[in-house]
């Protein structure tokens, strides 16, 4: 009698444990389903630009801005905001170890829900991006659990003391990352469909001098104004 008693309990228990577990996947697919419902028709799509550039205010910055007044004339519905990361504090990243330095400030930023596009800029060194945007980057690792960037519009910007100074492979890195956020990489958009942004520094912190850089950084603020957009279905 007592293990037909037993085999009873562990039925009934085991039956009101798949119940919630049951219950629990229905609310964690409703919260989900209602975190990617479309935002209310009169909310502003923000596009980001992100300067990984030690020289707080220079020619980075200055092209992040180019790119970021193109997206905004794109649509009334566009706003935008330009990041330094020249004003926080970043610490090399220790896997498995807590952050101690200002990435929740910028966290914030990255992930709020009305945060449509994102612009990176960098200057470049050997070939690549900067200490400061790398550092940043590798912030990400809880990412590739959350997806927390995931289909956020990003365009990639370099600026070179040289015509040919590797802006293409800087780029290039900053994509693979994005890639793997789950980001959706655009270019420059027609008619040249560059992969990204590729400026010149002349030497004279004058950015504005180098025209056909400037239409590359013009060209990518409009397209990921335009795609940002398009995921938020403002766009046609």
């Amino acid at each position: 009698m007592e293990t037909n008693v037993d085999r009873r309990r562990f039925l009934e228990t085991a039956g009101a444990m798949a119940a919630g577990a049951a219950a629990a996947a229905l609310t964690s697919a409703s919260s989900a389903r209602a975190a990617e419902a479309p935002a209310p028709a009169n909310a502003k799509v923000k596009i980001l630009a992100i300067s990984g550039s030690h020289r707080k205010g220079k020619t980075t910055a200055a092209a992040l801005k180019i790119a970021l007044e193109s997206a905004k004339a794109v649509s009334e519905d566009i706003e935008t905001e330009l990041i330094e990361l020249a004003d926080y504090k970043l610490d090399p990243v220790q896997p498995g170890t807590p952050f101690k330095d200002d990435y929740e400030k910028l966290e914030v930023k990255l992930t709020a829900p009305d945060v449509g596009g994102i612009v990176f800029g960098t200057p470049v060194y050997f070939s690549n991006m900067s200490s400061m945007m790398k550092i940043f980057i590798e912030h990400w690792g809880p990412y590739k659990k959350s997806f927390a960037l995931s289909n956020k519009a990003a365009g990639v910007l370099a600026v070179a003391g040289a015509r040919n100074g590797g802006q293409e492979s800087a780029c290039q890195s900053i994509m693979a990352a994005l890639l793997g956020m789950e980001m959706i990489c655009v270019g420059d958009g027609r008619p040249t469909a560059h992969s990204g942004a590729t400026l010149w520094n002349n030497a004279k912190d004058d950015i504005a001098q180098d025209e056909s850089g400037v239409a590359t950084a013009k060209g990518l603020g409009r397209r990921v104004a335009e795609v940002a957009l398009r995921m938020a279905g403002k766009g046609k």
